[in-house]
């Protein structure tokens, strides 16, 4: 029910797609991150986006994420949230994907569109932390 009522109000459309550019390091190694996410709807506190991940180390490892995020502001441009949905490492088995996860937007600080984050979960039941550092278009 609570499922269909946040579908029925979804504000999803492709041109609301956010790109964002990070470097990253964690538990997978070092490398990039490019990620596409969008506002699906807004309960009554924070925002609920579908991201779609696609992650380059620099040891050779390719790797994607498809989840649904929930994001509460906790502070003037810092948000924390959870996410839950798949992981595909080498973009060949797809495993159950859940994260916690934090962002400040050091906009405000820096006049960029700059953001530092981290997240720290389970992916397929291994344990996967990481911290970033990107842009967002």
């Amino acid at each position: 029910m609570i499922v269909a009522l946040g579908l029925a109000s979804a504000q999803f459309s492709v041109e609301n797609l956010k790109p964002s550019l990070a470097v990253l390091g964690g538990t997978q190694g070092f490398g990039a991150e490019l990620s596409w996410h969008c506002l699906l709807f807004q309960p009554p506190v924070g925002e609920v986006r579908p991201a779609l991940d696609v992650a380059y180390t620099v040891s050779g490892a390719w790797n994607g994420a498809f989840l649904f995020r929930y994001l509460y502001p906790v502070a003037e441009g810092l948000r924390a949230g959870v996410g839950l949905g798949v992981v595909v490492p080498g973009f060949s088995d797809a495993k159950f994907y859940f994260r916690a996860h934090a962002e400040y937007d050091l906009k405000a600080a820096l006049g960029a569109p700059l953001f530092l984050g981290g997240d720290v979960g389970l992916a397929g039941g291994v344990l996967a932390a990481q911290m970033k550092l990107g842009y967002r278009f």
